[in-house]
């Protein structure tokens, strides 16, 4: 076979000059990428803020299960740990007091320092008995016998919400609580 003897049949049978090309011109392209942009400026700090409520949740509660992890540990393992608030690096962390660690490094993947999330604003720390804040750091210590003290910690988001983490010494329960304005627990 060869390929000067094959035909290709002509499907579209008018001539060029009849063909009409639609097509946007630059202008309404612009014009259209523009209005997108304005659109994702207005929605993106919409949509930020709305996570923002999410991510400090869940920053308590992952400190409400860090500080049940701790406490477990304490008593399983028979040893003593210190959870470490520090309020001018807003950060927490853990460390235990054991022979051969002299500088208490808690090795436990789980037990990593925490930052804070930005916007999230340490309102009040209370150590159950004591109110021990020394040089910008609370310390409360699990021991094997459990929570030593009792404590509060309050964080705010806003101006109007506030979380209550507290942990009962007696009990050895570890909760949170939201606040609200109209709660007795709300810090001004």
């Amino acid at each position: 076979m060869q390929l000067d003897r094959i035909r290709v049949p002509e499907h579209n049978s008018l001539p060029m000059k009849h063909c009409i090309l639609k097509a946007y011109t630059l202008i309404e392209l612009l014009v259209i990428l523009m209005i997108i942009s304005i659109i994702f400026f207005v929605v993106t700090p919409r949509f930020v803020s709305s996570i923002n409520p999410q991510r400090t949740k869940n920053f308590v509660m992952t400190l409400q299960n860090t500080l049940n992890y701790i406490n477990d540990k304490a008593i399983l393992e028979k040893k003593v740990y210190l959870f470490n608030m520090d309020i001018e690096e807003r950060q927490y962390y853990f460390t235990v007091s054991e022979l051969g660690n002299p500088a208490g490094e808690v090795r436990d993947r789980y037990l990593n320092p925490v930052s804070f999330p930005d916007g999230l604003v340490l309102k009040s720390i209370k150590l159950i008995p004591g109110d021990e804040v020394i040089e910008g750091r609370a310390v409360v210590p699990f021991t094997p016998n459990g929570m030593l003290y009792s404590f509060m910690i309050i964080v705010e988001e806003r101006e109007d919400r506030q979380f209550l983490v507290q942990g009962n010494s007696h009990s050895n329960l570890i909760s949170v609580l939201k606040l609200s304005p109209d709660d007795p627990g709300f810090v001004r």
